[in-house]
């Protein structure tokens, strides 16, 4: 501010400072508004599922069907073993748990399509060159009792929450399905009490094929030593879930 003949006046620039002040203000005003808005939305925008919510879900879906189709095979199997399962095909239930199907195996040396019904604990076997169904001890045939598979706490659906360190693998599409991979590993004593073979102090490696909107587990792979030294692979495929299943002795 000067004075000029007794008045007093703005200088230009004086007066340029006062009129940008409190824009400048303002627009540091809105800056901070705008950039806390930002960052309140990012950081309340969920994570995105990781393999082991995956796997969770996947669990949930399963347990919830009740019931589904079962397909296993075997790849790698040591051929000098006398007693031990090639393949299986058929269905079962979680209440209770329970199996009806043919099963591949090598009994004491010979192989044979077994058709199978196990309920309650118990197992009836249709072997070759017998006329009907008989009562049996899953142990002294040597291979586990199938219904065994499809318990809703220690069967199948039981692997998925002893899975250790997952990890997402590929994705690939299968027909109209879209199936997303998830690996790891199992402990041995995990497999051994679930299938009754295997190294229980060796580790195993699992794969399982998650199918995206639903989750359904539509396939579970399990490699390692079930027959040590060999290293051998088991796939299991489900399906029909939730699809009426009915388990009757015969």
């Amino acid at each position: 501010m000067r004075s000029r003949g007794g008045r007093h006046t703005l200088t230009r620039t004086g007066g340029a400072r006062l009129a940008l002040a409190p824009a400048a203000v303002l627009a540091l005003v809105l800056a901070g508004c705008s950039d806390g808005a930002d960052e309140s939305a990012t950081s309340s925008a969920p994570p995105p599922p990781t393999a082991a919510d995956r796997l969770a879900q996947a669990h949930d879906v399963l347990v919830d069907a009740g019931s589904v189709g079962l397909t296993l095979t075997g790849t790698d199997l040591p051929e000098d073993e006398t007693s031990y399962i090639i393949s299986a095909e058929g269905a079962g239930t979680m209440e209770p748990p329970a199996f009806d199907g043919t099963i591949t195996a090598v009994i004491a040396g010979v192989q044979a399509d077994i058709p199978t019904v196990a309920l309650d604990g118990e197992l009836w076997v249709k072997l070759p060159y017998v006329p009907a169904h008989v009562n049996t001890d899953p142990a002294e045939l040597g291979v586990p009792d199938p219904a065994t598979l499809f318990d809703p706490e220690d069967g199948l659906v039981g692997l998925l929450e002893q899975t250790q360190g997952p990890e997402f693998g590929e994705r690939s599409r299968a027909g109209a399905e879209v199936v997303q991979q998830v690996v790891g590993t199992l402990p041995g004593e995990t497999v051994t009490d679930l299938l009754l073979v295997g190294d229980a102090e060796s580790e195993f490696d699992v794969t399982y094929g998650l199918v995206e909107e639903d989750w359904q587990v539509r396939s579970v792979e399990i490699t390692g030593p079930f027959y040590p030294p060999a290293t051998s692979t088991y796939t299991v495929t489900l399906d029909a879930y939730g699809e009426p299943v009915t388990v009757t002795q015969p």
